[in-house]
Formats: C-alpha cells, structure tokens, sequence
C-alpha cells in the first residue's frame, strides 16, 4: 500500500516465500526539518515497526540489493537524538548491555541517491535466501538461542567464577584475621575482636561457663520473668482457678462435717 512520496508505504516483512501472515512494516524515505549529518536527507530510508528479530546484518542483506549502504543504524522511537541514545545505552560505555529486544525504527542510509527509490520499488522485506530458508532466527529457536547465550552457565565458566569468588573470601578472612591482631579498625570504625592479639577476648569453655554459673547468687537465679508472656499469664489463671475450687470443695466438706456433729439440745 502507498501513499506517496511524504506517506510512505506498508510493506510486508516475510520470513519464508510462502508466508501468509506477515508483519508489516512502514517505510519511506526520511526527511526532516532540522539536519542531521548522520542521516543526510535523499540518502536516507526510514523504517517504522522493525521487529526485534531483525538486526544490522539483517537489513544490510535485504537493502543492499538496492545499492551500497554506508550505514544502519537504530533508535527506541523518533527524535534527532534517540539513536545516539539507543547507542550509548547498548555501546561501549555499559560493556554490560545488549541491544534493546523491541520493536524498533530503523535508518538506512544509502551511499547514492538513487537507491532510496529502489529501496522503496522493492515491495516487501525478504529475510529469506534464495532457497528460501529465514536469514534470521524467529520463534522457539531464537528463544533458545538468547536462552543458551543468557541464563545457561558452562561448566568451567562456574568453576572459574566459584574460584574467583573464593579466592576474595579467603582474602576478606585472612585480612579480618590480622585486623583481630592488630586492634585496627576498619574503615567503618569498627574493630573486630578475636582471640589474640590486645583486644582478644576470652574462650567460653564449658569449664568457664560452670565456674561463672556457681559464682551467681542464688536470689538472682530465682528472679526469673514471670506472667510476661501470654502463655504464663493463661497458665497461671489456669493454676489460680483449679485452686480456688479446691479451696471451696474443701470449705464444703468442713461445712458438711460441722452440720453432721451438731447436735440439738434444748435444755
């Protein structure tokens, strides 16, 4: 569908010469108002609705075969300064980064003029060869694949990292170790005690623990909390109540045996 130079046209992306469903691209030649030298203006193909799927080497392959291409390049969204946006989050700078995995606008910039129009006269974007197997991958083996590249570790990679990891633990340790020796503080101002050194502290064998319990005032050991959880406090009303009833069977039995000894004597 086309609708002019300014409205650019909907092409189909297909994956396979076959394809009936296919996604749909926009596409036109790109112009704006202010300049910008990365994207001369008659050199430059504009594409909206890129799918993630589809990357540089991609687009390089389907729009070469409308002439030279100097360079590709992509942004989240319009705008002058979006694709250097796009470039520093996934460059260099963050080594870290991948490539941002979503629907995306793409510039193509072509090396002659000429070939905007070729571009445009091509009707369809074919991520296919010509024996017509997908260029890209899609679907569950593109899954796979970012999986694998991801989330799956190998074997002496985690070993490599486990080492790694290890090695700064002992190193922590060893140096903790010789700060408990030395009574130096850490950067926190804290100082660690250990058991050597000027600020060691004392084992706590059972011997100690024993001689330290004995020395303990019996009062002081009797002073224990009382009623201060829940369960102490419905224990002891517990205990309270069972002994006022047998207090009041008690009475009851003096009661009876005092009515039982009496005896009348009117004179």
């Amino acid at each position: 569908m086309q609708n002019g130079k300014t409205g650019g046209l909907l092409v189909p992306l297909r994956t396979k010469p076959n394809s009936k469903s296919c996604h749909s691209v926009f596409m036109r030649e790109h112009f704006i108002h202010l300049m910008d030298p990365n994207k001369p203006k008659g050199r430059t193909l504009f594409l909206l609705n890129v799918p993630p799927y589809v990357a540089e080497d991609s687009l390089n392959t389907v729009f070469s075969r409308a002439g030279s291409i100097q360079a590709v390049e992509f942004a989240v969204r319009t705008g002058k300064e979006e694709t250097t946006k796009w470039y520093e989050s996934t460059g260099e700078t963050f080594s870290y980064a991948r490539p941002f995995f979503i629907f995306k606008v793409a510039y193509i910039v072509f090396e002659k003029a000429s070939s905007i129009n070729k571009a445009l006269a091509l009707g369809s974007i074919d991520l296919f060869n010509t024996s017509g197997e997908c260029i890209v991958k899609t679907g569950m083996e593109l899954w796979h694949e970012e999986y694998d590249k991801n989330y799956l570790l190998e074997a002496y990679k985690a070993k490599v990292q486990i080492r790694k990891y290890m090695a700064g633990y002992d190193k922590r340790e060893r140096a903790a170790t010789e700060a408990a020796k030395s009574g130096e503080s850490d950067a926190d101002g804290w100082v660690t005690v250990g058991n050597e050194g000027r600020n060691a502290g004392f084992k706590q064998k059972a011997s100690l623990i024993g001689r330290l319990e004995q020395k303990v005032p019996t009062e002081n050991k009797s002073k224990e909390l009382k009623n201060f959880y829940t369960f102490q406090i419905r224990e002891s009303k517990m205990q309270n109540i069972m002994e006022i009833r047998k207090k009041f069977e008690e009475d009851k039995r003096k009661i009876e045996l005092l009515k039982q000894s009496r005896r009348f004597k009117p004179f």
